[in-house]
């Protein structure tokens, strides 16, 4: 029995066409045995997460689905073997040894040829690249453009050395925080499965959930639409279903099997950004002092860029006094509201002030 070491070293060589007569048959007598399943998938996913790609037409991921794809195929095929089988039995895992050295082969080595006719998207420029996080902390990835964008551990984006000279567009598989560096000749997507993200310039997070099937994207600053994406005919425009479009501390919820955009408030928004200033907004001092509330609430609106609304207009009439400029924004409403008697709700993107108001 070879052990876990000698088993990688034929491996290897067999990729690299290296492997002799002999050590070839060891390794296909190794394969066969099926106890290497665990030690073989772990070298493939090591050797595809390792290497940045450049050229090819496969991203990782997609090589990975295909190479379990076909290893759980082979093995439900074996089980139906007769066990006297054995030259049949050795004879199709050499076959999936060489369709899995293949995949890797093609990754690992093949730089040169640029990316064609890519399925992910309905026009990528040549060159893709990918980028995958294998450590445990975030990593900041910056394109050609000057936009950046914050990888999260175990996430991956592809993207072109050169953006086409109409628009920029990214794909992404986890999750990510894009800064977006602003040209409105030049609008940036984000492909997500069939979900796309749109933009001009701005700050946004995306992020999946596959246990759930749900993404979720959330905005930081600028503006940005989300939308399903048809599979368009070659040559033709995406088509559009649903969607909406997000502002600062708004976010959006998709599920996959509902089809559904549910879009809601982020969970702690922050002080919206002045693009011009590049500074939060608003500079005022938020300490009040037998204030009505027709001037605190539009000041919040103002700093978190959330609609506010009365539910009755004499709460305009209540005076509020209190020092408010540490705390984060529902703290802050948690502290005017008992102030003035009322209460407040979020309503998809909307905060709702609800009481008796004063006179």
């Amino acid at each position: 029995m070879l052990n876990g070491e000698r088993f990688i070293v034929l491996l290897d060589k067999y990729v690299a066409n290296e492997i002799a007569p002999e050590e070839r048959s060891e390794l296909f007598a190794a394969i066969s045995s099926g106890e290497y399943d665990e030690l073989l998938a772990r070298d493939i996913d090591r050797k595809l997460q390792a290497t940045t790609i450049e050229g090819t037409n496969l991203p990782p991921h997609r090589s990975a689905e295909i190479l379990h794809k076909i290893l759980s195929s082979e093995k439900q095929n074996l089980l139906l073997l007769p066990k006297t089988s054995g030259k049949i039995r050795l004879f199709r895992w050499a076959a999936v040894a060489a369709v899995a050295s293949a995949i890797i082969f093609s990754i690992y080595f093949i730089r040169t040829t640029p990316a064609k006719n890519v399925t992910s998207s309905p026009a990528v420029a040549n060159n893709l690249l990918t980028k995958i996080n294998t450590s445990e902390e975030p990593i900041r990835v910056q394109l050609e453009d000057g936009s950046f964008i914050t990888l999260q551990p175990g996430s991956a984006i592809h993207y072109p050395v050169h953006f086409l000279s109409g628009k920029r567009e990214v794909f992404l598989d986890g999750e990510a925080f894009f800064e977006v560096s602003k040209n409105p000749n030049r609008p940036f997507y984000v492909f997500n499965k069939n979900i796309v993200t749109h933009v001009l310039g701005t700050s946004f997070t995306i992020k999946t959930n596959k246990e759930t099937k749900q993404l979720e994207v959330s905005v930081r600053s600028g503006r940005v639409e989300v939308y399903e994406s048809t599979t368009p005919e070659k040559d033709a425009p995406v088509k559009r279903n649903n969607g909406v479009i997000l502002l600062p501390n708004q976010r959006v919820i998709y599920d996959e099997t509902a089809r559904q955009f549910v879009p809601s408030l982020v969970d702690k928004p922050l002080p919206v950004i002045d693009e011009s200033a590049d500074k939060k907004i608003p500079a005022e001092n938020s300490i009040f002092e037998e204030t009505p509330l027709k001037t605190v609430l539009p000041f919040l609106e103002k700093s978190y860029g959330i609609e506010i609304v009365v539910e009755n207009e004499d709460l305009y009439k209540c005076l509020f006094t209190g020092d408010i400029h540490q705390q984060d924004l529902y703290t802050r409403l948690d502290v005017v509201c008992q102030a003035t008697g009322a209460s407040y709700e979020i309503k998809g993107t909307k905060i709702l002030i609800k009481g008796k108001g004063c006179n």
